[in-house]
């Protein structure tokens, strides 16, 4: 094998592991959107915490009920660095949580940080373009 393969090789398995990082990346945002369950919840309020870089994020807590009458509190893994304008406690919102870990959620009308079309584009995009440059290596190498 001729160092030309090796450096080939070692190139495509590099940007293929990065392609199948988007892939995952891609596939754990669409994840509420794939297996979600939709309810209603309230609002209980907004837990402030500090970035490195002085920033405040914002995670919003929620109060709903699961279809077995359990009822949960949870709060959003995403934190966003403005709250929703004209969102208060107490308001009544759209929880989307994952039936198999009820407290992931995400609120699509007051936070919809997860669900981003445009971001979930880009990493496809990204991923594409990835597999498509492996695939020149490896056939450029091999």
């Amino acid at each position: 094998m001729t160092i030309e393969r090796l450096g080939g090789g070692f190139v495509a398995a590099v940007t293929g592991i990065i392609c199948i990082s988007f892939a995952f990346q891609i596939l754990s945002r669409c994840r509420l959107r794939l297996r979600g369950v939709r309810t209603t919840g309230e609002l209980v309020r907004f837990r402030t915490t500090t970035e490195a870089d002085g920033h405040d994020l914002y995670y919003a807590v929620v109060i709903f009920t699961l279809p077995d009458g359990t009822e949960m509190t949870a709060e959003t893994s995403e934190g966003v660095r403005h709250p929703p304008l004209g969102v208060q406690e107490g308001d009544r919102t759209e929880v989307l949580y994952d039936p198999a870990a009820p407290s992931v959620i995400t609120l699509p009308s007051v936070l919809p940080g997860r669900l981003r079309t445009s971001e979930i584009l880009s990493l496809c995009a990204g991923c594409l373009a990835l597999a498509s440059i492996t695939w020149l290596i490896l056939a450029d190498t091999f």
